[in-house]
């Protein structure tokens, strides 16, 4: 979404013009966020609900290991939002294993004569097996140590690997099969084992295993596998070997050598099987989550949240601290037009929380930050653990929109307060009970506070945006309001795109009207606050042909405010 008119075909959504100094997003609430986690899917965007984070990304991390804060905070959005957009990180030392299986049909002592990949011949001179690697034909014998750009030595028909992420594994003509896990586990107890030959519907079993805590093997899949592209099972299903692995695996990928017949696979499927000591079983070897993501690691996985056709509305920080990433964060808010939530490291007393804000140096009318110096009841590790709200700020707003009028969700709800604002956790304890917080320096550093409250636990106790300005977009509700419009003024404008003047006028005159009295009925729109200046109408609509294919249409609102400050007059009578 630009900010800035071009001359390219599209529409543009032009930064507010805040005029309140005198006096959204859509509806479904959506969130997004980058995450360090022991397994996942690494450089996509992979979405999540409270069901299933947990298989996909794994148990929290222990509380001193970098990242830790992110699946907690993750925990605390996903049972309020429709479901939520993550990414995992990892840095460039992380990789994923592959096995490869080389396939060989044995043709005894080498002879003069015609090879093909795959051929196995005994030297002549020493005991050492060859295998094939190029076709050819060759009157004289391959040197015994295998260093032919035709041969090489052969000694097992496994080929561990590891590879970093992003990497595209390719089969080789010389392998029978390759198999790699897809869910982003390091696989450091997972092993492959064959099973089952059945040399007349020409399929076999695919074990895959792993071990538990206590070190015991279990069966994590199992599939039985034929190598015909158009084998199917007694129930009609597809059974040929990578369409298997499509439909049912969710954990590992498998790409299979077509050029193979039965025959072979079948020579090379048995030589494993008598020649590999019991149990039969291949390891994964070499996968590793890597060390900790850099800046820049961070960034350009936040980056993936840019794209347009993911849907993302609440972006949230997840315990990032890296003050860089932060600002990218808010910058993707102000480009996508959603609402962002930060967390201002809550191991500082108020003070330097204030210190630490102010030294990032982040502006933006989309973004708020919050201050949680508590820590709470760990539900996955034990004991106490102290992590930002974040992700239960998301969870607030929310619990906000889905405060439906009609069909128009509760977007000029605060996400803060006794209602909307309790954080849902036990055992809260204040990490600096002597410290006394001024509301006011809070304010002006435009953080929002999370106080300790009065029947136990704690409550998100504001809702500013880092915009410094003495107006209306200081206010969180404010922004979320006209995101909301724009992103359904940018939908009802697709519906004008293209159509001729008349047309034009009235599609984007009746759907934008109908945005605004939507939001008139819900509340979320009121009259303004200077009748004398501003007039009675809770919006004005104008729109305007510019040039012959240029559009602009300026809605002018007044938001509902909130009652963050309340005064009680005591007066005494006679």
């Amino acid at each position: 979404m630009k900010n800035t008119i071009t001359n390219a075909a599209e529409i543009t959504i032009l930064n507010v013009i805040d005029n309140t100094f005198k006096t959204g997003g859509g509806p479904v609430s959506v969130g997004g966020t980058v995450v360090i986690a022991s397994k996942g899917p690494v450089g996509v965007v992979t979405q999540v609900r409270d069901e299933n984070w947990q298989d996909l990304f794994g148990k929290p991390l222990t509380k001193k290991t970098p990242g830790m804060e992110g699946l907690r905070q993750l925990a605390d959005a996903t049972p309020y939002c429709n479901y939520v957009n993550v990414v995992r990180v990892v840095d460039a030392t992380a990789k994923f294993p592959s096995l490869a299986f080389a396939f060989g049909k044995d043709t005894g002592d080498w002879e003069a004569g015609d090879y093909v990949v795959g051929d196995l011949v005994d030297h002549t001179d020493t005991t050492t097996v060859l295998r094939c690697i190029a076709d050819n034909t060759s009157a004289a014998e391959p040197a015994a140590a295998g260093t032919d750009v035709e041969w090489e030595i052969f000694t097992i028909y496994e080929t561990a690997d590891a590879e970093a992420y992003g990497t595209t594994l390719t089969l080789a003509a010389s392998d029978l099969m390759l198999i790699a896990p897809v869910d982003g586990d390091p696989s450091v107890n997972r092993a492959i084992e064959f099973e089952n030959i059945d040399t007349v519907k020409e399929r076999f079993d695919i074990v895959i295993t792993d071990k538990d805590s206590l070190g015991d093997t279990y069966t994590l899949e199992s599939f039985t596998v034929g190598v015909n592209p158009d084998d199917v099972d007694d129930m009609g299903r597809p059974a040929y070997i990578e369409t298997v692995f499509e439909q049912q695996s969710d954990l590992f990928s498998c790409d299979w050598n077509e050029d193979l017949a039965w025959a072979d696979a079948l020579e090379t499927l048995q030589a494993i099987e008598d020649t590999v000591a019991s149990p039969k079983s291949f390891a994964f070897v070499g996968g590793t989550n890597g060390g900790e993501p850099t800046t820049e690691n961070w960034t350009d996985a936040w980056d993936l949240l840019k794209n347009e056709s993911i849907t993302v509305n609440l972006l949230f920080a997840a315990g990032s601290y890296d003050t860089d990433v932060v600002a990218n964060i808010a910058a993707i808010a102000d480009l996508r037009h959603c609402a962002a939530f930060a967390d201002i490291p809550p191991y500082l007393p108020h003070d330097e929380a204030i210190t630490w804000l102010t030294d990032a140096g982040i502006t933006s009318r989309h973004m708020r930050a919050y201050h949680s110096p508590f820590s709470a009841s760990d539900p996955w590790r034990g004991g106490k653990t102290v992590w930002g709200v974040s992700g239960a700020a998301v969870a607030s707003k929310a619990i906000c929109n889905a405060i439906f009028t009609g069909s128009v969700p509760g977007v000029h709800y605060a996400p803060a307060g006794a209602k909307r604002g309790m954080l849902k956790r036990t055992g809260v304890k204040s990490l600096f009970p002597d410290d006394i917080i001024n509301r006011d320096d809070l304010y002006t550093a435009r953080i929002n506070p999370v106080i300790a409250f009065d029947t136990g636990g704690a409550v998100i106790d504001d809702d500013l945006t880092l915009h410094y300005m003495q107006n209306y977009s200081r206010f969180g509700w404010v922004n979320d309001i006209l995101d909301y419009i724009d992103h359904r003024f940018l939908e009802a404008a697709g519906y004008a795109k293209f159509e001729p003047d008349g047309l034009t006028y009235k599609i984007l005159n009746d759907l934008t009207k109908e945005i605004l009295e939507q939001l008139v009925t819900s509340g979320a729109l009121v009259p303004p606050r200077n009748p004398a200046e501003d007039g009675s109408e809770p919006f004005i609509l104008t729109i305007k042909q510019l040039e012959i294919d240029l559009w602009h249409v300026e809605w002018a609102i007044c938001p509902t405010g909130s009652a963050r400050r309340i005064a009680g007059q005591p007066v005494l009578i006679k």
